[in-house]
């Protein structure tokens, strides 16, 4: 089957449109907290079911039942369908490519003039948040004391814009050692922290256990092990 196209940026501008129009009392996200919240929950060491991942974009109310007032079954279909292949996508530019391209906001100042170097940083800082947002929800990836994922966490971690007094030491030790340029530089190394993140949350939800026996196995034609001197098949094995 031909996986389907990658998503336009008229599709993404369509999904924050949707994202938006959800009403009230429901608190979505956005387009960019959106797709970091979606990486957060791809590199999740368990496989996490669609209602289960999806609860959490609109806010703490669940997931918003088609045709209530102000959003009707077609708007709720298509975001749906939009937010999957966004997805899907990512997954598969992960597993195949080893490379997906975050959707990031270009940050202005006052002139409408687009940031740049440092500067223009500020806009990951939105895309980590949904990262974030996914680990609140789903805390097996941390639980799991995996090897490596505390610094790759933390890479991820140094974008956001509100930052507890460790996190802040975090933050400026990786700014001293590994310095982000710009924002191609500060993307590309986002994007290889989760890629990273994904391969060791996968190859462990994909992990299987070894069933190990506390005893041998008992033929049914072997004698029953409670000593009652008659075979399996007629003692305990009868049932």
């Amino acid at each position: 089957m031909k996986n389907p196209p990658t998503l336009s940026d008229a599709e993404i501008n369509e999904i924050d449109e949707l994202l938006g129009a959800v009403p009230e009392p429901f608190e979505t996200v956005d387009a960019v907290i959106l797709d970091g919240y979606l990486a957060g929950v791809l590199v999740q060491p368990v496989i996490i079911q669609p209602d289960a991942w999806l609860a959490p974009i609109f806010g703490t109310e669940g997931i918003p039942e088609p045709g209530i007032p102000g959003w009707s079954e077609a708007q709720h279909n298509r975001l749906i369908t939009l937010i999957t292949r966004r997805k899907d996508e990512m997954l598969r530019g992960i597993l195949e490519d080893g490379w997906f391209d975050p959707i990031v906001p270009m940050i202005e100042d006052d002139d409408g003039k687009v940031l740049e170097g440092k500067d223009a940083l500020e806009g990951l800082g939105y895309w980590a948040a949904g990262f974030e947002w996914a680990l609140a929800n789903f805390p097996q990836l941390e639980e799991a004391a995996l090897s490596g994922v505390p610094d790759l966490l933390d890479s991820i971690w140094r974008h956001l814009p509100e930052q507890d007094e460790t996190q802040q030491a975090m933050t400026k030790a990786l700014d001293d050692e590994h310095p982000l340029k710009n924002i191609d530089e500060a993307i590309e190394a986002l994007v290889f922290d989760v890629v990273d993140l994904a391969q060791i949350g996968i190859a462990e939800s994909h992990k299987v256990e070894t069933v190990v026996r506390d005893a041998p196995k008992v033929g049914r034609n072997d004698p029953c092990p409670c000593g009652s001197g008659r075979k399996y098949k007629q003692c305990h094995g009868s049932n």
